[in-house]
């Protein structure tokens, strides 16, 4: 199973205008996407204007940057799993937009325009989801395609999750009462199926063949990697389930079942970091790329375990539930991470240019590497701890620490995506 997640490989007499050529540039588009909604969130989660700040700075980083990345990545890696032609560009292109517009719309006209305007949007993302499901899944009914049901599964799954947790956001901001009225319960639930169930069971599957692809080890079958798409396939809903229905012990059990893929995925992470390759060039490219991806991994259990405490200490009755605390290692430890891991490994293998242009690319998001993800997470071990106990001890240079680095991983991502400004792309294949 040496898969490598990436575009097609070249073809000397291609014509220019390739249904591939399209793919590659939408890919880069999201990348950009995604780097500018991290850096909206940090704006208004450090400056308040106004009422773009907290609750907004939070959406944007999950429901904006994570589901436009995911939105953007899933059709593709099916395709390039199934080894089948993606879904034309404008459809692909569709997809992607309705979800960064309706995203964005829903965190920014909540607090602007008021819930109903904020409903409307979320009707756009409603309609993202159902196109990124067919521009996903279409491929795979292809005759030849390849089957992989650990994609098919998890992918589908956390797709499910999303639309559920999207329609029970949507039904409340327009003001369903059914909903409205039941909207302690189900709030907690809707962030249940949306960060642990799509984003993160979304990140499992996708790991489970691409991390290994960038540590240069073999995909290797095991029960770590069992547990992990278990775990998360059925955690997440148990727990919202739970909270829906003011059950704690199916809450328990569902955060439980959640740490379980949590610890499974960083288990085979650990063990895909142990058979990793051995690297003669863009040495630290490599090693910026899986040491993000391995942390990224470790706060996902710390994230986890965090939010099944809250449960066995607050239950699952909490009038003014919000994320809180759990956003340092879910958005800073877990998503944020693992989003700046993977644009690293993927935009040199997407962009166009020839490998000289390539190579320049992997050295500039490389830039001080090492440096950056020290920084990043021992900010973040600061931080946390600091904002529990409101000490400024920690918070200030937790603040300062992880401030730099993800700035400077952003402004790195946007000098890579310059340089390949005015390159057309190579025309590429189809797979057979």
């Amino acid at each position: 199973m040496g898969l490598a997640i990436g575009p097609m490989p070249e073809r000397r007499d291609a014509a220019p205008a390739s249904p591939r050529l399209g793919e590659r540039a939408i890919l880069r588009f999201g990348i950009a996407l995604t780097g500018a909604f991290l850096l909206a969130s940090a704006v208004t989660g450090v400056i308040p204007l106004g009422g773009l700040h907290g609750w907004v700075a939070t959406h944007l980083a999950l429901a904006g940057a994570a589901t436009v990345a995911i939105g953007t990545f899933m059709p593709h890696f099916g395709v390039t799993l199934a080894g089948t032609r993606p879904e034309p560009g404008w459809l692909r292109l569709t997809g992607v937009l309705t979800l960064a517009a309706g995203m964005a719309g829903v965190a920014l006209a909540r607090p602007l325009l008021g819930p109903v305007a904020a409903g409307a949007a979320g009707l756009v993302v409603m309609v993202g989801i159902a196109v990124t499901a067919w521009t996903t899944f279409a491929p795979m009914r292809a005759g030849l395609a390849r089957r992989h049901p650990i994609v098919q599964v998890t992918y589908g799954v956390a797709l499910a999750d999303l639309a559920v947790g999207a329609t029970l956001a949507v039904l409340f901001l327009l003001g369903w009462a059914p909903i409205a009225g039941a909207w302690t319960a189900l709030k907690p639930a809707h962030a249940w199926l949306n960060v642990f169930g799509f984003v993160s069971l979304t990140v499992a599957g996708t790991l489970v063949y691409l991390y290994p692809t960038m540590l240069g080890a073999r995909i290797r079958p095991q029960a770590a990697m069992g547990a992990a798409l278990v775990g998360l396939l059925l955690g997440p809903p148990l727990a919202a389930a739970g909270y829906a229905t003011a059950l704690a012990p199916l809450a328990v059990a569902g955060a439980g079942t959640t740490l379980t893929g949590a610890a499974g995925l960083l288990w085979y992470g650990l063990d895909t970091w142990r058979r990793r390759g051995s690297w003669t060039r863009d040495l630290a490219w490599h090693d910026l790329t899986a040491r993000h991806g391995l942390a990224a991994q470790a706060w996902f259990v710390a994230a986890v375990t965090a939010a099944l405490g809250s449960i066995l200490v607050d239950g699952v009755v909490v009038p003014s539930w919000t994320l809180g605390l759990l956003g340092v290692p879910v958005i800073g430890g877990w998503v944020a991470q693992v989003l700046v891991a993977a644009w690293t490994y993927l935009l040199p293998a997407v962009g166009p240019g020839d490998m000289a242009l390539k190579a320049r690319q992997r050295q500039a998001l490389a830039a001080g590497g090492r440096a950056r993800v020290v920084a990043w997470n021992a900010g973040l071990l600061l931080l946390w701890p600091g904002l529990a106990t409101a000490s400024w001890l920690l918070i200030a240079p937790g603040t300062l620490l992880f401030g730099i680095a993800a700035l400077s991983s952003l402004a790195l991502l946007a000098r890579a995506l310059m340089m390949s400004l005015g390159v057309r792309d190579a025309a590429l294949s189809p797979r057979s």
